[in-house]
């Protein structure tokens, strides 16, 4: 009995702020332990969901979780890089159980964490983290984008929401998506392995501004695709523009976009311009899921050949990876992006 008092009586287990809180009524082994007083400034955080409890001990992730999942992930980080904490401090609190009013209590707690590590760069993992931090949810769309974030005493960081480190365990696929945000995040806002964007397009308003462009047909390097419609039924919807890019080069052009400003006619020789383009057996043709593009060309008398597609070479790749255009340009193309 005096073990287990001295274990309930650990001054680091504190309901002072805490008064309200509906998780105060639920039988725990344990309320409120500030887990970030025994923590040190660090440039990146990793936030749990809520806090483990085992053996009279408290973590912010389980040893599976570090050894499989985290550790791996940061290997190419130097030793000592990062530090861990919960965004809920009572443990096994489940996303049903944090009420809104909860949340503003927890919270507190939450930013005297961030001003105690005052990290560069936060991983929230899973969705409970995200919304105790950011107040946002759906960590399916929002993983491994970035957020800006300031504490209640000014200190600014960015945050990257992130699968759970334990969906990675229950779901093996997740782990390529963790290590590209977490990679991604750090070369971007720690490293600051950034490169200098070169990238314009022309918009055509007239027909005559097409034939600086018109090599595309004739040559061999590749050309891209890329078209806007206004719905995803092709034999009702229409094709508001259609992009082209060769090397350094790219032009959009306006086809059924409301505010074009061709003519039908002059709409009928654009298409004629872009069916020689597509056409022209020297070079492939690359489509990100050319099925849904190639479905709504054909319908305006425009036929590809030579296709590529990104989305299915990505799968012989790596059968694992996600095949969105997004998550392919986070893989391949990082840095290119103004923000994750």
């Amino acid at each position: 009995m005096d073990k287990l008092e001295k274990l309930f009586s650990d001054e680091t287990f504190s309901t002072s702020a805490c008064e309200g809180c509906s998780i105060l009524e639920k039988n725990k082994p344990i309320h409120c332990h500030l887990d970030f007083e025994s923590l040190g400034t660090s440039d990146i955080l990793f936030l749990s969901d809520s806090l483990k409890y085992k053996y009279g001990k408290t973590f912010a992730f389980s040893d599976i979780e570090i050894d499989k999942v985290i550790e791996p992930a940061c290997a190419f980080m130097p030793e000592g890089s990062y530090q861990m904490a919960a965004a809920v401090k009572c443990p096994d609190v489940r996303e049903a159980d944090m009420n809104p009013n909860n949340m503003v209590i927890c919270r507190s707690y939450l930013n005297d964490t961030i001003n105690k590590v005052k990290p560069r760069l936060v991983f929230v993992c899973g969705n409970l983290s995200m919304k105790m931090l950011i107040k946002k949810s759906g960590i399916t769309n929002k993983r491994g984008k970035s957020f800006d974030y300031e504490s209640e005493s000014g200190h600014k960081c960015i945050v990257v929401p992130i699968y759970h480190p334990y969906s990675v365990i229950k779901e093996p696929s997740n782990r390529v998506l963790l290590e590209m945000d977490i990679k991604n995040a750090h070369d971007m806002y720690i490293a600051d392995k950034k490169v200098e964007k070169t990238f314009s397009y022309k918009l055509v308003t007239k027909f005559s501004e097409l034939e600086e462009y018109d090599y595309f047909s004739t040559t061999d390097y590749p050309v891209a695709c890329d078209i806007e419609t206004t719905g995803l039924d092709f034999l009702k919807d229409q094709i508001m523009t259609v992009a082209l890019s060769c090397n350094d080069k790219t032009v959009v052009i306006p086809i059924d976009h409301k505010d074009t400003p061709f003519s039908n006619s002059e709409k009928f020789a654009l298409l004629k311009w872009i069916s020689c383009i597509m056409q022209n057996t020297e070079n492939k043709k690359v489509f990100h899921n050319s099925k849904f593009d190639q479905k709504f060309l054909l319908r305006y008398g425009v036929r590809c050949v030579n296709v590529w597609d990104t989305k299915i070479m990505s799968h012989l790749v790596n059968e694992n990876m996600p095949k969105s255009l997004m998550d392919l340009v986070k893989a391949y193309f990082p840095m290119e992006l103004d923000s994750l």
